[in-house]
This record gives C-alpha cells, structure tokens and sequence, in this order.
C-alpha cells in the first residue's frame, strides 16, 4: 500500500498560508529535502489554491529547476475540489467524497502520494486518519495571522520519527501517524 505524506512549510506560530516569509532560509539543505520526498513519490494530492498556484508558476520554471522541476511537471495530481471543472497540468480532479477517493488511491500499486500544503485538505484528510507521515518544515518566524495548521482537525497522535535542523535555522520535523 502506498503512502500519504505531506510536506507543509509553518511558521512558529502555526501559520501556513501565504508562505512567502520562508524566502530568507531557503537553501540546498531544504532543497536536498524537498527533492528527496518528491522523488520517492509518484503523484501528488493537492487541494485547489496550492493546485492553481502550482499550475500557474511550474511549467515555466522547469528550465530553472532541472529534474526537480521536470518532476513537478511530468507527475500526476489528484485535485481536491468543490468548484473546479476541470484541470490542466497534468492534473484530475477527485470525485465524490475526499477520504474515500484518497483511500483508494492509497491501494493502487506504486511509489508514495505527496501533499504539498492544502491546509483544509490536510485537515480532512488528517481527520479521516489517512495521512502516514507529516513533515514539517517549521521556520524560525512568527507570522502572527493567517491559516493555521490542524485549525479544522479534531486532532492526531503522532510519533517523532527524524528531526533535522537546517544551518539556516529550519527545523525539519518528521512524524508517522499512530493509531491512538
């Protein structure tokens, strides 16, 4: 069976929106780590603000990202919506209800399925008990407003599994999911 990992930039204070605060820290460490998950996954399940954001901005960044990019492009996404009609970039809209529809996905044959951002998809799929591993990047920053992480869940137990810190100040925290 596949898994479901996600990779979610936070400040601090929990905030994951508008992530433009983690410019400054960027570096190869982060790049290194971001490279290792896409590369062990073969889709990626996204909800529709980070999917329209990512659609408009990859496809003419593949020249400057090299195989990461080429990677961001070629690969499936499964979209979560409830107003698209349809996708481009490589892209299919999930049907019916979203656990179930994840669910499945998870039972197909191949590499891990990749979640990048998506907060209220994360928070559905967290609630449903679908998410395997949660990595987050957490940056040295107080955001002070904006989404918070888990601000629709009802709540998960997890289990440290790797922590690294970046020379840049970014701890990467690394979390299965447990069953209780």
């Amino acid at each position: 069976m596949r898994k479901l990992k996600l990779a979610m930039y936070v400040s601090l204070d929990g905030v994951v929106e508008g992530p433009d605060w983690t410019a400054p820290y960027w570096n190869d460490e982060l790049s290194d780590l971001q490279a290792e998950y896409l590369y062990s996954s073969d889709a990626l399940v996204l909800g529709r603000v980070t999917y329209e954001g990512f659609a408009a901005s990859w496809p003419a960044m593949e020249e400057s990202t090299g195989e990461f990019g080429k990677k961001m492009n070629s690969m499936p996404k499964f979209v979560a919506s409830r107003t698209l009609e349809q996708t481009e970039w490589n892209a299919s809209l999930l049907q019916g209800e979203l656990g179930a529809e994840v669910a499945r996905l998870k039972e197909e044959p191949g590499d891990d399925l990749l979640i990048y951002g998506s907060g209220d998809v994360v928070d559905e799929l967290t609630n449903a008990g679908l998410i395997d591993e949660y990595r987050l990047i957490v940056y040295p920053v107080v955001v002070g407003s904006g989404k918070r992480l888990f601000a629709g869940s009802d709540g998960a137990t997890l289990r440290l599994v790797d922590a690294t810190t970046t020379a840049a100040g970014v701890a990467v925290l690394t979390y299965a999911a447990t069953d209780g």
